[in-house]
């Protein structure tokens, strides 16, 4: 159980245990410090899949975990590339310094996306606004255009409302006057007696009923009014959920964009940050272009040629 460690060193740079056991205490050395430098790289990407996969794919934490580990597989192999090569040439020397940019930049915009989250909510919220407004502009002014016609009608009502209340105090009832005459006459026919009766006759103002509808009538406008007031306010809130319910990852490097060039401290974060991640990224390969021939290295070349001299022993006659 002592070798533990050399052997999932061995197991995770692809190293051959038995020969490492059999090499010199150098070989182990070298297989500890790839594992270690790979553990780092790992561990910080195994953090960026969950994150982006938690964030902008929106998975659930397992799917989180899977996306991490995906990412970790990924690394494994592009360093075990690096360290299993006999000899690094300028190509793929090239190839994996272009690769590493390119990480290093991912890299960045994730983490930088982490660190300024609070930066970017406060920006996120100003665009949101702006785009919430573009977004119900066209239906508020339709709306607007019906309240301003409901407004004219309540008006109209309410001026009509006025005219009728002054004119029932004024009058609050109307008094008909109306005459009867009577006539006696004997059985000639001539006239013995006339008399004449006046009578008066009160009733409510018919104007009461009109303004009672009036007063319904304005209340219904009202009510009217307030409903599509109120709807302007719900297009508001339900736009504005659709759209922060939709935010990709386009929209988060927009924002990041935004809060890193708006200030020289956020520039200078983002490069630290891609620098970081650009010295992980090459760590490796400048550990295998810099680190000596070992005998473990020795040992497989070895092998490789007696294992070529036995070939050509094959093919002579």
């Amino acid at each position: 159980m002592k070798d533990w460690w050399l052997k999932f060193g061995c197991f995770l740079t692809g190293f051959n245990y038995n020969l490492v056991r059999n090499s010199s205490e150098q070989s182990a050395k070298n297989v500890k410090k790839y594992t270690s430098a790979m553990l780092l790289i790992v561990l910080v990407w195994i953090f960026i899949g969950f994150s982006f996969a938690t964030r902008y794919l929106h998975l659930s934490l397992i799917g989180g975990i899977i996306g991490g580990l995906l990412m970790a597989f990924v690394i494994i192999q592009i360093e075990r590339i690096i360290i299993l090569s006999t000899k690094v040439s300028a190509w793929s020397s090239g190839f994996r310094i272009l690769l590493a940019v390119v990480m290093s930049i991912l890299g960045a915009f994730i983490m930088d996306q982490i660190t300024f989250k609070d930066d970017i909510e406060l920006r996120k919220a100003q665009v949101m606004d702006q785009r919430v407004k573009l977004a119900v502009k066209q239906s508020e002014d339709d709306l607007q255009k019906q309240i301003a016609d409901l407004d004219t009608m309540i008006a109209a009502a309410t001026k009509k409302y006025d005219a009728v209340s002054l004119d029932l105090k004024k009058n609050p009832v109307i008094v008909t006057t109306y005459t009867n005459n009577s006539v006696t006459k004997d059985n000639t026919g001539k006239e013995l007696n006339s008399t004449r009766s006046t009578n008066r006759s009160v009733m409510e103002n018919p104007k009461k009923l009109e303004m009672e509808q009036l007063h319904k009538q304005i209340e219904t406008l009202q009510t009217k009014k307030f409903e599509l007031a109120a709807s302007i306010t719900t297009i508001k809130e339900r736009k504005e959920k659709e759209l922060k319910a939709s935010t990709g990852f386009l929209d988060e490097l927009t924002l990041l964009h935004d809060v890193v060039t708006s200030s020289k401290i956020g520039i200078f974060v983002y490069l630290l940050f891609m620098l970081f991640f650009l010295a992980i990224e090459l760590f490796v390969l400048v550990m295998k272009l810099t680190d000596k021939e070992s005998d473990y290295d020795k040992l497989l070349q070895h092998q490789t040629n007696i294992r070529m001299q036995m070939l050509e022993k094959l093919r002579l006659p």
